[in-house]
């Protein structure tokens, strides 16, 4: 089993590279994925992202070889795998239910693929005792599923998957049925784990925080095609699309035309009049249709002059509180702009119909396609 003694470099050695090429799958006249080609790297956490439908566990079957694709290859360290059997890929996969046999033991659950591999007994037992203690369940290998929490069972099944000493572990939207304060827990055992074994990790999941928190990087998915692939910091900040941005966390939108460009800076009309100065974008010019993004955290309030280069005049029309922040609509020329703010001690709270000023910086607006 694998050693927490082992050097970085050690570690990463480990992990497959995995890369899919023009990799497509219908189902009669239903394209599920359409000519998706990524490369993942060794010892990378990639996650596929996307709403239901997206194509991203149907790319994630093909890989285990569970599903077989119309077109394209999957490569895993060069070898060619698209049509090899599972059992001979050598991949690990947990599902969001689990799959565990509910008449095996914890133990025999785990030991169920070295069975399959028929390995010697006396490595069986010293194997699984070692995946358990992996997972921090030593000692219950003689429960039973019906004896489990949903937690426990989620490590079970990442035992299972992890006990052969795979080199690509694959996940599909495993921590689903966890309630959320344990998921945000098990997010960060199952990258801490993934970091010290150095595996390559593809997860699959719809859930944005998810990704943004587990990820090295990420590919949005979006009717079966990959959108934008980047690491967290980059697609939440740079996003390439509308999709894209209103998909990886919350956002305002402006739809507008460009009415000037000078320089460094677009201006920008939205279809209710409101005008806006931005940072230009290559390909973006005089008379063009586009999207005007501002994240909710840059959006600022006052009830005085703002020193901003966009700043206007609105009228408070909700107030949500969420705990850590105030979220805040605010109806400006018939667009409605949503800040939220920091819930501070002795910050700054603005009541529904009160009058107040709203901006942000030129940095922190950009322009996006529709897409």
């Amino acid at each position: 089993m694998w050693s927490s003694a082992r050097d970085v470099s050690s570690k990463v050695e480990r992990g497959a590279e995995v890369r899919l090429a023009n990799l497509g799958k219908r189902f009669g006249a239903v394209t599920a994925v359409d000519d998706v080609s990524l490369d993942v790297k060794r010892g990378e956490f990639l996650t596929l992202l996307g709403p239901s439908g997206s194509g991203k566990t149907t790319t994630l079957m093909m890989i285990a070889g569970l599903v077989l694709p119309t077109t394209g290859r999957i490569y895993l360290d060069s070898h060619e795998v698209s049509l090899l059997p599972p059992n001979r890929r050598n991949i690990g996969v947990v599902f969001q239910n689990y799959a565990l046999f509910p008449h095996m033991s914890v133990f025999d659950n785990v030991a169920f693929p070295l069975k399959m591999r028929t390995v010697p007994k006396p490595e069986i037992g010293k194997r699984v005792e070692e995946a358990l203690d992996l997972v921090r369940l030593r000692g219950l290998g003689g429960r039973y599923q019906a004896q489990l929490s949903g937690g426990q069972q989620q490590r079970v099944a990442l035992a299972r998957a992890l006990v052969f000493e795979p080199s690509l572990l694959l996940m599909d939207e495993p921590l689903g049925a966890l309630d959320k304060k344990l998921r945000e827990h098990m997010q960060l055992e199952i990258k801490h784990l993934q970091q010290k074994l150095g595996l390559t990790v593809i997860y699959v999941t719809h859930d944005q925080q998810e990704a943004l928190t587990m990820s090295d990087r990420i590919a949005v998915m979006n009717h079966g095609r990959v959108e934008q692939v980047g690491g967290p910091d980059d697609l939440y900040e740079r996003p390439t699309s509308k999709f894209v941005a209103d998909f990886i966390g919350e956002s305002n939108f402006l739809a507008g035309v460009v009415q000037a460009v000078d320089g460094a800076d677009c201006r920008v009309r939205s279809v209710t009049g409101l005008e806006v100065i931005v940072p230009a974008r290559p390909g973006v010019g005089l008379g063009m249709p586009v999207h005007v993004l501002v994240r909710p955290e840059r959006v600022q309030v006052g009830r005085d002059h703002l020193d901003l280069m966009n700043a206007f005049e609105g009228v408070v029309r909700e107030v949500v509180y969420v705990g850590e922040a105030m979220r805040y609509s605010i109806e400006v020329d018939a667009e409605t702009l949503v800040s939220k703010r920091p819930n501070l001690s002795g910050g700054l709270v603005f009541q529904p119909g009160e009058t107040v000023r709203v901006g942000w910086s030129l940095a922190d607006g950009m322009m996006v396609a529709e897409a």
